[in-house]
């Protein structure tokens, strides 16, 4: 009967050992991103990849606040980004957790494993190099993962900025984590005071706009989507724009806006983020 006890205190202190590190892995996942961030822009891709494996990480009750949500999504984008610059196309493995994130309209969502699963199997398979090089040609080979080329890239064209814009996107993003959006509205707005070329100010008054809009300053948020476009158009500034007024439910405006959107498509996920528009346009009434 001692055993009984003794085994079922180990299983219980196990369980309060789980969920003690799980909170403190939640805790810690915004700095292993602005970590892999850093080791990207050094151009330690290896190594951004195995702080990215620290930052995915997912509540135990699978229910994702909208702090988490905005997290993951820069976690997804990041790993994107690394993927690619290994020349490799990481969307069957990315778009259905990110699509899942993206899509969702409730402040919390709910995922279920498969959601999320295989992206978990890969961090844990590639935390060293060797691992790295062996999942990669294994998943090559089994179609989890393809290689890209020059001519066909399979990712939304994101705007080349300078890595001078990464201290401002780190700061603003731990801040947005803490919901604190005028304080991220007043890092984007520091930077803003300093001499960029287009495509950076561009860019920064795209996220500037985004924080205005999470701080529900809809006003300014529409202001800065305007002044990105004006400043240097690509297709990200104006898919935003265009989500924000499907999302407000302004059907004239946003049917100038789309055909500008359409005309950017440059890649098969430009145009799976358009025809999301484009469907979202036509359930308006």
């Amino acid at each position: 009967m001692n055993y009984l006890y003794i085994g079922g205190g180990v299983v219980v202190l196990f369980i309060i050992y789980s969920l003690f590190a799980a909170k403190n892995n939640l805790k810690k996942a915004p700095e292993k991103l602005i970590d892999a961030q850093k080791k990207f822009d050094a151009g330690e891709t290896n190594a951004a990849l195995r702080a990215l494996g620290e930052a995915f990480v997912i509540p135990l009750n699978d229910h994702v606040n909208a702090e988490q949500k905005v997290h993951l999504l820069a976690v997804l984008d990041l790993l994107r980004k690394v993927l690619a610059e290994m020349n490799i196309s990481g969307s069957k493995l990315i778009d259905p957790l990110y699509d899942k994130l993206k899509n969702s309209v409730n402040a919390s969502v709910v995922l279920n494993e498969g959601n999320y699963k295989p992206l978990q199997d890969f961090f844990e398979e590639t935390d060293s190099d060797a691992k790295l090089v062996k999942y990669l040609k294994n998943s090559v080979f089994g179609g989890e993962i393809s290689v890209e080329n020059s001519a066909s890239s399979d990712r939304p064209a994101f705007p080349e900025t300078s890595s001078r814009t990464t201290e401002y996107i780190n700061r603003a993003g731990k801040l947005i984590m803490g919901r604190k959006y005028q304080e991220a509205i007043d890092v984007y707005n520091d930077a803003l005071n300093q001499q960029w070329d287009d495509t950076d100010k561009a860019f920064l008054h795209d996220q500037l706009g985004s924080c205005y809009l999470m701080n529900k300053d809809l006003a300014n948020a529409e202001a800065n989507y305007k002044e990105s476009i004006a400043i240097k158009s690509y297709f990200l500034n104006n898919w935003n724009y265009a989500d924000f007024l499907i999302y407000h439910k302004r059907k004239d405006d946003a049917a100038v806006q789309l055909p500008k959107v359409e005309a950017l498509v440059a890649s098969p996920s430009d145009r799976k983020e358009f025809n999301k528009l484009q469907k979202g346009f036509d359930a308006l009434k």
